[in-house]
């Protein structure tokens, strides 16, 4: 966030020392934010499940404070009684991730069975949640040898067979948190919808500031009015009750410190608005000058030095032994999560990213776009924008920036040679997307793509994101030019 005050200068520098101490404690674990000076969240929960076939479940408790405990129930009968799952003794109390492998053969044994967790990271939050494991079934095609009796020899042959997988039915989530004045949007997630939601002000005795009931399918937005809830030393402190519309029940406690300068902003815009007709034409002129240094400060130059910033870091870190991982997600083959911001996976254990990523964190970092705001060149030749934060990722995008479409028919090397590239430029192909650095570079995070790298495809370690020469020469579809260039 920006403040257009200059007289606010020696406030900011103030407050920006303070963001960055507490933010130092926060945990930011798959919990998108903005708007805080801290955010801390309860332990995070992941399953990795396999879905080709029944086996092994890897359930993983993170949270980047450390862990106090955390605990696997199996829930035995109708009344919601339960049994204990021990950990195994590699998890200790003090670690930051808990990990417990969910045998198929042991305990699954293809049936439906419904699990329970509960964890307390080292400040105090608490994570309770339901989630029950079911089987379910598809048809895949795969390749077999069969005998041809015709030509008297085995042949492949693609048949169809149905084979039966895992698949979780989980509690609802709550995430992408964005504050906005005194208002602060969340995202409570659940594909079956949320039956209720109920947010409760433990800061007042853990009075039930809102109910909300029979939430939308996906991930519903809601809008609290943070005036209703006390804050203790400037800090909130609120607990989520939800359950799905198939009774799987969550609880989840959160703190967080809202970004001051975000709301005084804010209240600095409206007071503007409100006082605009009575400025004089010289008043007027400087506010002008004022906005349009602003958006130059969102330019070609900002985005490059942030990509710049971010590759020197990974640079530097990889001779300290510190080492950034190529990932899609969780669901990817190294089951890795990665960061919606540079600065949050700053703060991992595990420092990943990916092409798309690279690129947001840079537009993010130069002022551009918000956290969560994201888009990357499908397998289609298309462009995917992902909406997030009750935000138009594509409105966004056209407005500081133009988009032509090259529709897979010239390489980058082609539109090098032909000077169609400007520095800066973003480039989208089919399931990869870059930046031209100039002189025949790019910067580039993707593991088949950045040969500086090192490992295989599901370990790859990156030594530099850019500015890298490329051997990579697949069909350019899209060009998107930021506005403003230098």
């Amino acid at each position: 966030m920006k403040i257009k005050m200059i007289s606010k200068s020696i406030l900011v520098a103030i407050l920006t020392s303070v963001m960055l101490f507490i933010t130092s404690m926060a945990n930011y674990s798959n919990a998108g934010t903005v708007g805080f000076i801290s955010f801390n969240n309860a332990p995070r929960k992941y399953l990795t499940i396999n879905d080709s076939k029944l086996a092994d479940i890897t359930v993983r408790i993170e949270d980047n404070n450390g862990i106090s405990y955390a605990k696997l129930y199996k829930i035995i009968d109708a009344k919601g009684n339960k049994k204990e799952i021990k950990f195994s003794s590699a998890n200790t109390s003090n670690a930051t991730s808990h990990v417990y492998t969910m045998s198929h053969k042991n305990m699954l044994k293809g049936k439906e069975q419904t699990f329970y967790i509960e964890a307390k990271d080292k400040t105090g939050n608490i994570l309770k949640s339901t989630f029950k494991i079911v089987v379910k079934s598809k048809q895949v095609t795969v390749k077999k040898k069969v005998y041809n009796k015709k030509k008297k020899k085995n042949v492949t042959k693609e048949v169809k067979e149905t084979v039966k997988y895992y698949a979780v039915n989980d509690s609802p989530r709550v995430i992408n948190w964005v504050v906005s004045g005194n208002n602060m949007t969340v995202g409570i997630k659940d594909g079956d919808g949320t039956k209720v939601a109920k947010i409760q002000d433990m800061n007042n005795n853990n009075k039930e500031i809102y109910t909300l009931k029979n939430l939308a399918k996906g991930e519903a937005r809601v809008t609290l009015d943070m005036t209703k809830f006390k804050a203790n030393n400037k800090t909130y402190k609120l607990k989520f009750i939800t359950e799905d519309n198939k009774g799987h029940e969550s609880r989840r406690i959160v703190f967080f410190q809202m970004d001051v300068i975000a709301m005084k902003s804010e209240i600095t815009a409206k007071k503007e608005t409100t006082t605009k007709k009575t400025e004089t034409k010289k008043e007027t002129t400087d506010k002008k000058t004022t906005s349009t240094k602003v958006t130059e400060g969102k330019n070609v130059s900002s985005f490059v030095k942030a990509l710049d910033t971010i590759s020197k870091q990974v640079q530097k870190d990889y001779k300290a032994k510190k080492y950034w991982k190529y990932t899609n997600g969780v669901n990817s083959e190294n089951k890795l999560p990665f960061k919606y911001t540079f600065q949050a996976a700053l703060k991992t254990n595990t420092l990943t990213t990916n092409c798309a990523d690279y690129v947001m964190w840079a537009l993010h970092d130069c002022g551009i776009f918000t956290a969560n705001q994201k888009f990357y060149g499908n397998n289609s030749g298309g462009i995917t924008y992902k909406k997030a934060a009750e935000t138009k990722v594509k409105e966004t995008l056209k407005k500081y920036a133009t988009i032509t479409k090259v529709g897979g028919k010239k390489t980058p090397k082609t539109l090098v040679k032909e000077g169609k590239l400007k520095k800066g430029d973003i480039l989208t192909y089919k399931g990869h997307t870059n930046v031209y650095a100039g002189n025949g570079k790019w910067y580039d995070a993707g593991r088949q793509t950045n040969k500086n790298g090192k490992g295989s495809r599901t370990n790859y370690t990156f030594t530099t994101l850019g500015p890298v020469k490329l051997t990579y020469n697949n069909p350019v579809y899209y060009i998107i030019r930021l506005k403003n260039q230098t």
